[in-house]
């Protein structure tokens, strides 16, 4: 029997797939161990399995993700965690399987509450020790042998990584977050991730029909529902497939680039078509060993990626540790509240030969490619002074030494709620801007970005942060300075449109994301102007911001007369990619049709704009359009007039086509 429910998205998107379930790990306290050094070494063993396959997962997964695996990794090799299963083994009865679920129960008790952060962190060492005592008693990591709607009670990237990412067309949990590693994992395979409901899981069992869209979960749809929700999604695949090779081609104002950790991206990097690199995270190359990365190290890594980008744009990021990212062998001050702690250029000045290192190192690989620097976390112009002070100082030493260097361009991260304020001052001392949304966003809203309980209060698209963008973007063009985006946001396909419109240059984005953030970006620019020459034959010299996010439709393609055939006046149409409409102009509402579906804007300079939102949607008689204005309201290009619900015009067999036509 069909059930439907809606659940909170992580992941937006649609598919249909059959249900896979991974059940969750049973503990097993009764299992006694026969010799403490034979399950001491079980356990030794496990771990090097587990990392092993950890690695495996990075190498075939999204670069960009690589992150996660790698605190993945630093939770298992964890000192307390090793400590503490060791403990048990030899203090009891207890075999290595279970001493480890033990453990990671320990552990993860004791992070929970003292921070969101750590809460998640306490459930990724519980996953981390799950896995570990299936390895111990010989268990495989179950997965699907076919594509499937990956379905648990919860899920580690660790055990998501067990899965082949082909294998995978969406994922439903009971616990979840939009910001979880988990999250980002879908995000980046391109895939809808749902969350939220244990009596939804509860009715699913294997090989249970599933329908996702966008918070939406279908369970158990009949066949012929089922079967069109399946050809529905191959079709969408492959238009997407085909968007993405019209827009590799297209010409856009707007950049992307792409996130690596090292030189071990630079194969990906190559062919996923980015436009250059928009954030190096240098800070990888600082967590990979048991002590400092030489400035012979890091010269060849940042060398390596300047020479094989060929003269495109090559930003590092200098080393952005603490918060989460600690090195073993950097001693670090004890925090309550790490991600407002001795972090980014903060942690920079205080180690002071560290510092100086890798500015060397980068002064030195700036002669072989188009290098600048990015330093994190400012939130004032005396930070920038003295980083740039200390490039002086690097400069004079590598003078004396007759060592070639290039001083190469600074900008700066703008994370913080405190930089975007200061963003006017800030663009006289930096060469760019770069906004790094994730943590600008969990800072301005105050809120904890892994805090899951709170997840209705998380909008990366709050009027505050979009505000806080475009301040920072208007401030850097007018002392004419690029500003780019670098966090998760750059890559939303729902924020792109309003980025654009905000001044945003360039988006940065994780290599899998590039080719289809091309295709947002350029659909966004083809509309964010229309001009006379491309969408109104006759030219009336006007332009007309974008009503909606999606693919621009030419007036004689237009599928009603009364539009293609230019009897309402010049034209053009998107073809929806959600339901968000925009105000064409800067003007005044002045009519809206009694059944919503159209609005007319008298524009500053006179003209008469109509706003049409599908064919024959007059029908309808209001079903499906939530305005946000009435007749009198001034608004300006790109303000929110109204949504629509796409689906309930498709429903209806209307076309959802968006028109713009001058009266």
């Amino acid at each position: 029997m069909m059930k439907e429910y809606a659940l909170k998205t992580a992941q937006g998107g649609f598919a249909a797939g059959k249900a896979f379930l991974i059940e969750a790990a049973e503990a097993h306290p009764e299992e006694k161990a026969a010799e403490k050094e034979v399950e001491k070494a079980a356990f030794e063993k496990a771990v090097s399995i587990l990392e092993k396959e950890l690695s495996q997962a990075e190498e075939r997964a999204e670069k960009d993700a690589a992150e996660l695996f790698e605190m993945e990794r630093m939770l298992l090799k964890d000192a307390s965690f090793y400590d503490t299963t060791i403990g048990l083994i030899r203090a009891s009865d207890m075999s290595a399987a279970a001493a480890v679920q033990k453990a990671g129960d320990i552990l993860g008790e004791r992070l929970r509450g003292s921070s969101e952060y750590n809460s998640q962190r306490g459930e990724d060492l519980r996953g981390i020790a799950a896995r570990l005592a299936g390895i111990i008693r010989g268990e495989k990591a179950s997965a699907p042998e076919r594509a499937s709607v990956i379905v648990a009670k919860e899920l580690s990237p660790a055990r998501l990584s067990a899965i082949d990412p082909g294998l995978i067309r969406g994922i439903v949990t009971a616990k979840g977050a939009p910001t979880s590693h988990v999250s980002i994992l879908a995000g980046n395979l391109g895939v809808p991730y749902v969350y939220g409901s244990d009596e939804a899981l509860e009715t699913i069992r294997k090989e249970t029909k599933l329908i996702l869209e966008d918070g939406k979960l279908t369970i158990e749809p009949d066949d012929e529902i089922f079967r069109e929700a399946v050809q529905r999604m191959e079709a969408e695949q492959k238009a997407k497939e085909e968007r993405i090779k019209r827009a590799q081609g297209a010409k856009r104002r707007t950049k992307v680039y792409a996130n690596i950790k090292g030189p071990e991206d630079i194969d990906e990097l190559l062919r996923s078509g980015a436009d250059g690199v928009g954030l190096f995270r240098s800070e990888f190359l600082f967590l990979k060993g048991d002590g400092t990365p030489s400035e012979e190290e890091q010269f060849s890594a940042y060398r390596s990626v300047a020479e094989a980008m060929d003269g495109k744009e090559t930003v590092i990021r200098t080393f952005d540790l603490g918060s989460d990212k600690k090195a073993d062998w950097l001693e670090m001050p004890d925090e309550k509240n790490p991600a407002l702690g001795c972090r980014g250029v903060r942690l920079c000045l205080r180690e002071d030969e560290l510092f100086k290192t890798q500015l060397r190192a980068l002064l030195r690989a700036a002669v072989f490619g188009n290098i600048r620097i990015m330093i994190p976390m400012v939130t004032s112009v005396r930070e920038i002074d003295a980083v740039r002070a200390k490039l002086g100082e690097c400069a004079k030493e590598l003078s004396a030494e007759h060592t070639a260097y290039e001083v190469p361009p600074v900008g700066v991260m703008v994370e913080t709620p405190a930089a975007a304020m200061i963003a006017d001052r800030l663009a006289k001392k930096a060469d760019f801007f770069s906004i790094g949304t994730n943590d600008l966003i969990q800072y301005t809203l105050a809120l904890d970005r892994e805090a899951q309980e709170l997840d209705e209060y998380y909008d990366p698209r709050h009027e505050a942060v979009l505000r806080l963008i475009g301040e920072t973007a208007a401030a850097g063009h007018k002392e004419k300075i690029p500003t780019a985006i670098c966090g998760e946001l750059a890559s939303d396909p729902a924020a792109i449109p309003a980025l654009i419109r905000l001044g945003v240059d360039e988006l940065s984005v994780s290599m899998p994301k590039v080719a289809q953030t091309k295709v947002h970006a350029a659909g966004a620019e083809s509309m964010q102007e229309v001009v006379a020459e491309e969408a109104f034959p006759t030219g009336r010299g006007i332009s007309v911001a974008a009503p909606a996010d999606g693919e621009l439709i030419p007036m004689a393609e237009i599928p009603d007369p009364a539009f293609s055939s230019g009897a309402l006046g010049d034209c053009a149409g998107i073809l929806p990619e959600n339901g968000n409409i925009y105000a064409p102009c800067d003007g005044v509402v002045s009519a809206v049709a009694e059944t919503k579906h159209a609005i007319t804007f008298t524009a500053d300079d006179g003209r008469r704009i109509l706003l049409h939102i599908g064919i024959d949607t007059v029908y309808l008689a209001g079903r499906g359009f939530a305005l946000r204005v009435k007749e009198g309201d001034a608004v300006s290009a790109g303000d929110p007039v109204m949504v629509v619900d796409l689906d309930l015009i498709r429903e209806a067999g209307f076309s959802p086509i968006v028109i713009t036509a001058l009266g």
